[in-house]
């Protein structure tokens, strides 16, 4: 005899064996893309397999790791971070504010007023009790704003030879330095959230908001510095995309690339309602969307279609998320 589970709230039955093949799938499916398109690439795309392209590829993915990493935190709690692009361009408008001061003194500046806004914005959530999604998309747009006002709306380029520059080529051992640094990061955060009891009050906080208030936890500070880390995250991300193209440019940078940090949390198996948190997995998906981008150009297939490949996933994973949870 066959034994079936049903599922909550659906009415619709699942076997013991469907319900574990959805959870591998939702476990394990972004690394599996990874890997088949890494390979497709090697075999079908010309130039590929390169250290040019790649070192290329770790670039483009390093920032959005970042703000990716900072998303899965504030997703995590069952919030959202919709500012982070344009908190990248604020970071971008203040490096070229303060280079006269220095490349270091602009660098610290820039990612400190980036902060500030994770502060305020923390602030909104956590004390005010106003919706992340809500102070997000005003933030989104007034900082976008605030950077554009800064900067004049035009873009400075930044000197070459120092600080940017090393910051923008340098490499060790073939991988590129941001990419380490965006690793390295990618890797505290995990154990952060893996080994100390500031992990555990932000999972708390997501799975259940009410007994992590009633158990006296600290959930508004848990709040505040998980969206000032989350913007702290995304101002360092502003100044590789600035080294990188050797420019201050508010107006370009960190454009919809909330919606890829968005995008890599939920492949990567972090559930938009909160209560989990998959780091690597966001690693992994974040690499595996830029791996797409880098796919569609080398192919010189039309990029739009990228984006709407990216929206597929994203509903597919929302799906996989559903489905394991009324197959529990």
């Amino acid at each position: 005899m066959t034994t079936q589970t049903q599922t909550r709230g659906t009415g619709r039955k699942t076997t013991p064996g469907a319900s574990h093949l959805l959870n591998w799938a939702g476990k394990y499916s972004v690394y599996l893309a990874l890997v088949a398109l890494f390979v497709f690439n090697l075999v079908a795309t010309d130039g590929f397999a390169s250290t040019f392209t790649l070192q290329n590829l770790l670039f483009s993915a390093a920032p959005i790791i970042l703000i990716a990493v900072g998303q899965t935190l504030a997703i995590g709690t069952g919030g959202i971070d919709l500012s982070v692009g344009s908190v990248m361009a604020l970071s971008s408008a203040t490096v070229a504010l303060y280079l006269g001061y220095g490349e270091v003194a602009a660098i610290i500046i820039a990612v400190a007023a980036a902060a500030l806004i994770g502060v305020f914005n923390g602030s909104l959530i956590a004390f005010a009790r106003i919706n992340p999604l809500i102070t997000g998309l005003g933030l989104l747009v007034a900082v976008r704003g605030l950077a554009q006002a800064v900067s004049g709306g035009s873009r400075s380029s930044i000197p070459p030879g120092g600080v940017f520059t090393w910051i923008g080529n340098a490499s060790f051992l073939g991988i590129p330095v941001v990419a380490l640094f965006a690793l390295a990061a990618a890797g505290a955060v995990a154990l952060l959230v893996r080994r100390t009891t500031f992990g555990r009050y932000a999972l708390f906080a997501g799975s259940n908001r009410e007994a992590a208030f009633l158990a006296g936890t600290p959930r508004n500070i848990t709040l505040l510095a998980i969206y000032t880390l989350s913007a702290a995250f995304a101002g360092i991300a502003g100044v590789m995309v600035s080294a990188r193209i050797g420019a201050s440019d508010p107006s370009f940078i960190g454009i919809n690339l909330e919606l890829t940090a968005i995008a890599a949390v939920v492949i990567g198996g972090t559930p938009l309602v909160g209560g989990r948190i998959s780091i690597l997995g966001t690693v992994a998906a974040a690499l595996f969307l830029q791996l797409i981008d880098t796919t569609f150009v080398m192919q010189d297939i039309n990029f739009a279609f990228a984006q709407v490949l990216k929206a597929i996933l994203i509903i597919a994973a929302l799906y996989l998320q559903r489905t394991r949870k009324d197959a529990r």
